[in-house]
């Protein structure tokens, strides 16, 4: 073989196993996302992580506490552009064992597993994470810890004034929140000690708490009703 021919060969060949190998990173990083695998510590931080503001960082602080609570929360959950409103709840049992119900949808987290749970149909359950099931409301089946950090994360760094840091009484706890001025208004955050969302509250959405027990409802963690 001639060796511009060889060296052209070797040429697509290696570019073709670079090809292959960004793929392959990329839709096993994509397979984390939507199993609902269980954090790692450095994404743990990060929910916490400051941004620079005083007030939002109180607010990021005790989100970061949240991965270790146990509780019951309960939630109404409105896509303003709807309207379309929805109870929620959320329950997080020892070992981090979660449920997280939005409307008929169910997710249930227990160790490697996660489900996708339709409860008026019953099992069975997909064996994933499908956020798309609640789409309609413009939340995530993580609405009420790691998305609600996120979010903050985002609109303090595009605030356009400064915020307001203050405490407010929710579903009869103490919640401690912060008003981030954005473009267009303001938009509400406010986290329980525990470092559950307690109020979003911004021009698409309203999640607002309106109950909480430290106790897990087991029953939560039935595929149907």
């Amino acid at each position: 073989m001639a060796p511009r021919h060889t060296a052209l060969v070797t040429s697509l060949t290696t570019s073709l196993t670079t090809l292959f190998a960004v793929t392959l990173a990329a839709a096993l990083t994509l397979t984390g996302c939507f199993t609902g695998e269980r954090p790692t510590l450095a994404e743990e931080a990060a929910v916490g992580a400051p941004v620079g503001d005083p007030a939002s960082d109180a607010v990021l602080e005790r989100f970061a506490l949240g991965a270790d609570s146990t509780f019951t929360a309960s939630y109404e959950i409105t896509n303003n552009f709807g309207p379309i409103t929805r109870d929620a709840t959320v329950v997080q049992a020892p070992d981090r064992r979660r449920s997280i119900t939005v409307g008929d949808i169910r997710y249930v987290i227990e160790g490697a597993t996660a489900l996708t749970c339709d409860l008026t149909s019953g099992p069975p359950c997909a064996e994933r994470i499908d956020d798309a099931a609640i789409s309609d409301l413009q939340v995530t089946h993580q609405f009420y810890a790691r998305s609600a950090a996120d979010r903050l994360r985002t609109d303090a760094a595009r605030r356009v004034g400064p915020t307001e840091g203050y405490e407010a009484e929710i579903a009869g706890r103490t919640a401690h929140c912060v008003s981030v001025p954005v473009s267009g208004g303001s938009k509400v955050y406010c986290v329980l000690d525990e470092g559950i969302l307690a109020q979003y509250q911004g021009p698409d959405v309203l999640i607002l708490m309106t109950g909480f027990d430290t106790e897990p409802d087991q029953t939560a963690f039935e595929r149907s009703r």
